[in-house]
């Protein structure tokens, strides 16, 4: 018992100076019309290192910084993906791969060693574009979100209670005229749309894809790289952000499908999308 004790004494403030895990508020709790109010309901949205911002070259520092590592983002996702309508966008969780690991990345300014974990999507409408992140003051027309973990921590709500819990890959997505790139996996997701319109509804991928086919040939030697928040309620600060600058052309016809979606409410799910927040002396890198 003595032997017991001993090792509860030294072990128990370990649990007991670890952060709570995030509960991350329901599709019904918040709405993208009450976007400015956030933080009454939402504290954290009122903190010092929120996301999205607004990219500039100019303010950007361009130190010596290692790549992006990529492991496992070329060997095939394993068991059924599914593509779902959350009522704020459209997700799709990330599987294991068919090796029995997780896509990971590393390198860079991130803090450690992040496994993929889930994907979603942020768009505008008809009459406006709607990526999260400006770069050197141009807002593309939609936004994919890769988002990781670090796999010190065992769930996303955990990672989320922690400064160096998550990292998101942000891919921008622009309309092109007369495309003639093919992206498959992508073109898989956007082609399930019309099963999505309304709020909860889910369809399986009905193929198997490798999760850097969602990359497209977007160049991710080039990225920007800063400290930042979910973008979406509890808006915790717990994210480093790797945005590549060079966007993935696709067709009207594949971007229209986007605005057909319905949220939660029945209404069209359109400019799903946080504006720009302040940079707060935070310092912005750059690699490229």
């Amino acid at each position: 018992m003595v032997l017991v004790r001993r090792i509860l004494y030294n072990i128990l403030p370990l649990f007991l100076a670890r952060p709570a895990a995030v509960r991350l508020p329901a599709a019904s709790e918040w709405t993208y019309e009450g976007v400015l109010t956030w933080g009454s309901k939402f504290p954290k949205c009122n903190g010092a290192r929120q996301s999205p911002i607004h990219l500039q070259t100019s303010k950007s520092y361009f130190p010596p910084l290692a790549p992006i590592t990529f492991t496992n983002y070329n060997v095939p996702l394993a068991g059924n993906l599914v593509v779902k309508n959350n009522g704020h966008s459209i997700e799709m969780e990330i599987p294991p791969t068919t090796n029995g690991a997780r896509p990971r990345i590393s390198g860079a300014k991130l803090p450690g060693i992040f496994e993929a974990m889930g994907c979603h999507f942020h768009w505008g409408s008809r009459t406006s574009r709607g990526a999260e992140h400006v770069i050197n003051g141009q807002r593309y027309d939609a936004e994919l979100h890769i988002v990781h973990k670090n796999v010190r921590y065992a769930t996303i709500a955990e990672a989320a209670a922690n400064p160096d819990g998550l990292a998101v890959l942000g891919i921008m997505i622009n309309i092109g005229r007369n495309v003639n790139r093919i992206y498959p996996g992508l073109n898989d997701i956007f082609n399930r749309l019309p099963n999505l319109i309304n709020y909860q509804s889910s369809v399986p991928l009905g193929r198997q894809i490798t999760l850097s086919q969602l990359l497209g040939d977007v160049n991710t030697n080039q990225f920007y790289t800063y400290e930042g928040s979910l973008t979406t309620p509890d808006c915790s600060e717990a994210v480093c952000w790797n945005v590549f600058p060079q966007p993935l052309y696709i067709p009207l016809a594949q971007m229209q499908k986007f605005w057909a979606i319905r949220d939660n409410k029945g209404a069209p799910m359109i400019n799903n999308f946080r504006p720009v927040q302040a940079y707060n002396n935070r310092v912005i890198f750059a690699r490229g």
